[in-house]
């Protein structure tokens, strides 16, 4: 899969199961995961664009100096136990492309939901999307991954979400 640079965008419109991002209540912190998931994952379908040098960037532009380096990496982290737990593709959007970028595939909507979710205090929710996108395989490593995401994301999240976690119970 080549990916090309399009600025002027290609008016892709969202599909069944995808949505705009625009129309999908993320707020700021969660837009610049999005952004930083999908230059990783641009990087293992095209490995020669080093986009992932471009998602440490985002990062650091998006956090910070001190957390963006460590978003970054728990972000990489929870994304290759999605993908390690997955038997099929993970569908993302072209980041590199202003029509593609405005679609949030099924994928990249559970996985930013689980992310959302947990943010939220309602960490079954997280669970459920995470199900969803590891196709019911396990979701263990993924959501450890979450919660040590969240430490740093937004250390805030509610304790309830971690104690849930921390006893498995769901």
């Amino acid at each position: 899969m080549k990916l090309t640079r399009k600025r002027d965008g290609c008016h892709r419109n969202a599909a069944r199961k995808e949505d705009l991002v625009e129309n999908a209540g993320l707020d700021a912190r969660e837009i610049a995961c999005l952004g930083i998931l999908r230059l990783f994952i641009s990087t293992f379908a095209e490995p020669k664009s080093q986009n992932w040098m471009r998602a440490l960037g985002q990062a650091d532009d998006a956090f910070g100096i001190v957390e963006g380096p460590v978003i970054a990496r728990r972000l990489i982290l929870l994304l290759q136990a999605v993908r390690c737990s997955r038997r099929s593709v993970f569908m993302f959007s072209n980041p590199d492309c202003d029509g593609c970028a405005r679609v949030l595939t099924e994928h990249e909507r559970r996985l930013i939901s689980a992310i959302q979710s947990f943010r939220l205090g309602r960490p079954e929710q997280a669970q459920l999307q995470l199900m969803m996108l590891c196709e019911g395989n396990s979701t263990r490593l993924a959501l450890d991954r979450l919660a040590d995401l969240m430490k740093v994301l937004d250390p805030r999240t509610t304790p309830r979400a971690f104690e849930i976690l921390d006893r498995g119970t769901f």
